[in-house]
């Protein structure tokens, strides 16, 4: 049973109907209307197309489509109807989400790392990871780069914001990208802040920054963990390190060599002997598979 939305090819049973029809394993596609195949008009002259060029019929059971009598002619306005009716229903929800925003409520799908919710407001948690978001602010503040930081909490073993949210797929890796987020995150001050991103549209996932004279932004709506000034001088650092980060130099078999232990793309590192793997340039020795040496290369194993 496929419960995904509609408006997505990104649907396990949807794919299976596709690689099917693409290997003419059926001859019919029945559905009850047009928008239990797709809510998406783009995708639904993808699969129309495919039907076409494999010789499968497309019945709904509604009578507004029947290749076999060759009633297609309504096809697209009902493509476009069905995709309306997503985008519609997207805005209502939008709408829903800004009021609880107006009153205060934390509408996010997770709390920032450091937070827990509780009938719908921002509260502390009563673990480590408050003192882990103290301590990426001070750390950078005392000059260290966002890099170092995550290698250091990656190699420490600390939880990663995936792993304490509980996600499926949540790695143990912290990145240069998670570092940012919450050194960037206005929650920490006690403020919340609403619509800083959403989406492009309803079938497209990519996310667009919200202006900020757009956002719902409550003062002091739960108990900070940062100050006002550290948050601010950190801001102020991001800005002044920023304009002085020169383009990285790319050389000619960076992400061309594979390390043969782990798979990830080998770095130049002019201070070293040439290529080194990536996933120790990132992330330090914890991160390497089998055994390398202390350069960061990898010690041959001649055994079979």
């Amino acid at each position: 049973m496929d419960v995904e939305s509609g408006t997505t090819a990104k649907r396990e049973e949807l794919q299976k109907l596709i690689e099917d029809a693409q290997d003419k394993k059926f001859d019919i596609i029945l559905a009850k209307e047009l928008s239990r195949l797709a809510r998406n008009g783009e995708l639904s002259y993808k699969i129309k197309n495919l039907c076409e060029n494999q010789g499968i019929h497309i019945i709904t059971l509604d009578n507004a489509i029947n290749t076999l009598t060759e009633n297609t002619h309504m096809f697209g306005l009902y493509a476009w109807m069905y995709e309306q009716e997503s985008q519609n229903t997207s805005n209502r929800v939008k709408e829903t989400l800004k009021t609880r925003a107006k009153n205060g409520l934390f509408k996010g799908s997770n709390p920032p790392y450091g937070y827990e919710v509780r009938d719908g407001k921002l509260y502390i948690r009563n673990d480590e990871t408050p003192n882990i978001v103290r301590r990426i602010f001070k750390e950078y503040l005392e000059g260290n780069g966002r890099q170092s930081i995550a290698r250091r909490l990656y190699n420490e073993g600390v939880p990663t914001p995936a792993q304490i949210a509980g996600k499926a797929n949540a790695g143990d890796k912290w990145h240069d990208s998670t570092i940012r987020c919450i050194l960037t995150n206005p929650h920490y001050v006690g403020d919340l802040v609403q619509g800083r991103t959403t989406t492009v549209s309803v079938t497209s996932k990519r996310r667009k920054n919200v202006p900020k004279e757009e956002q719902f932004i409550i003062k002091n709506a739960h108990e900070p963990i940062i100050s006002r000034e550290t948050f601010d001088a950190v801001q102020n650092q991001l800005e002044q390190r920023r304009k002085y980060i020169t383009a990285p130099k790319i050389h000619l078999f960076t992400n061309v060599l594979f390390c043969a232990d782990c798979g990830t793309g080998m770095w130049f590192r002019s201070n070293r002997d040439g290529y080194i793997c990536g996933a120790y340039a990132r992330h330090g020795k914890k991160s390497l598979y089998r055994p390398h040496n202390k350069r960061g290369f990898f010690k041959r194993n001649n055994s079979k």
